[in-house]
């Protein structure tokens, strides 16, 4: 039996309560969208808003929560802030107004990408190969950190109104984050960040030993490695792909070969934990804007083929804005998961990834030629009205097609 066609929105809190939870829903229904991923848990930011009448440039309390967590199901959970909005009781409002409507919510829910926490908490924060530890991402080796992605996910199964929630960030981030005045005066390539990123964290360290590598010696050749690169900034002028000397050194690395293993294992046997503690709710996983391509996202730790088991569907972000290249990851990745029905392509309609229409229609055809049949969206807050109406549009066009 073929699935329906699903159309779905990501929201932020904020743009909800502006709005109205009720004329929100509608404007939803009006839209095409039978599914809305509402932001749970998230990190921090600054967002220009053209259609919230109470804010136009809005920065949100920096990784909290938007939701209050029941005390028994937040068991092992780290102190993480509880925003102000969640005592305005939206969440209930909007739950009861989908159900009668029929529509469906997940929680799209950001794990360990998460600056309050990091700097809460900085001995759970990844450390690269020179010691250096980054406050935006927490290290998943970390079995408090472990132990607090699992209590977010029984506190959001504990609310009783979640379809499915939305695993976002919850391997090993990437060395590029955008941070507040980000200065990087060298070129840096995929091998330069991916190096970057590692962990060599104690608790990376334990796990690597355990897993038989000699972690020292592969931290000091990565340190190597970078400095190298870095000695010879002037190398390649303004630009460095070296995506190629990334693949050479893989190849040429067992040590880092199992290394990334290790980092999967650790993602698979979590994401499996979180699968038992959330039994109400099915899991999606996200593909991640940190590591660009979502072919790249074994950098973070995510084996797509270990978890299609686990997971209801993955977010595919189709991030890039050619046409050509979401298809080409598209194919990709469905070429490792085996099943049309666990993709979600998930488009972003702003700019400057989305510069009309038809660029946005070509994506959405190509994948539903493949056999998806799940399209999400984003952003509501962040769009004008015109671009809204383009997921009418949209919405029509894939339906149409499919009858």
């Amino acid at each position: 039996m073929i699935k329906p066609v699903s159309i779905e929105l990501f929201a932020y809190p904020w743009d909800i309560l502006d709005e109205g939870e009720e004329p929100f829903l509608d404007h939803c229904l009006k839209l095409g969208v039978n599914r809305v991923h509402v932001a749970a848990s998230y990190h921090s930011g600054k967002f220009l808003l053209p259609r919230n009448s109470s804010a136009r440039v809005y920065f949100p309390e920096p990784g909290a929560l938007y939701f209050k967590p029941p005390a028994a199901a937040w068991n092992g959970g780290l102190d993480q802030p509880v925003s102000d909005l969640a005592a305005t009781g939206w969440l209930d409002r909007l739950a009861a107004g989908a159900s009668k409507r029929g529509m469906e919510l997940s929680a799209w829910t950001v794990f360990f990408h998460n600056s309050a926490l990091g700097a809460r908490y900085p001995a759970l924060t990844v450390q690269n190969a020179f010691g250096d530890r980054y406050p935006f991402a927490l290290c998943p080796t970390q079995p408090r950190v472990q132990d607090h992605g699992v209590a977010l996910c029984r506190s959001l199964a504990a609310l009783g109104f979640f379809k499915s929630v939305d695993l976002e960030t919850i391997g090993y981030l990437g060395y590029f984050h955008g941070y507040h005045h980000e200065v990087t005066a060298i070129p840096l390539g995929p091998m330069e960040k991916f190096l970057l990123s590692l962990c060599f964290c104690p608790a990376c360290r334990a796990g690597g030993e355990a897993a038989g590598i000699e972690m020292e010696p592969l931290a000091a050749e990565v340190r190597r490695l970078v400095s190298c690169r870095m000695r010879s900034d002037d190398a390649a002028g303004g630009h460095l792909d070296s995506a190629e000397h990334l693949v050479t050194l893989l190849v040429m690395q067992p040590p880092l070969q199992r290394l990334i293993r290790f980092r999967m294992d650790t993602v698979t046997a979590l994401v499996k934990r979180l699968s038992r503690e959330s039994a109400t709710m099915r899991l999606a996983g996200c593909t991640s804007s940190f590591v660009g391509s979502p072919s790249n996202i074994w950098m973070e730790g995510i084996c797509p083929a270990g978890l299609k088991q686990m997971v209801d569907c993955f977010h595919l972000l189709a991030y890039a804005p050619e046409a050509a290249d979401v298809n080409a990851d598209l194919v990709f990745f469905l070429s490792m998961v085996q099943d049309p029905d666990l993709l979600n392509l998930t488009l972003n309609l702003g700019l400057p990834i989305t510069t009309n229409f038809a660029q946005a229609a070509a994506k959405v055809e190509f994948a539903r030629r493949q056999g998806v049949r799940r399209f999400s969206f984003f952003n509501y807050g962040l769009l004008g009205d015109g671009r809204l109406r383009w997921i009418q549009d949209l919405a029509r066009l894939v339906r149409e097609a499919s009858e």
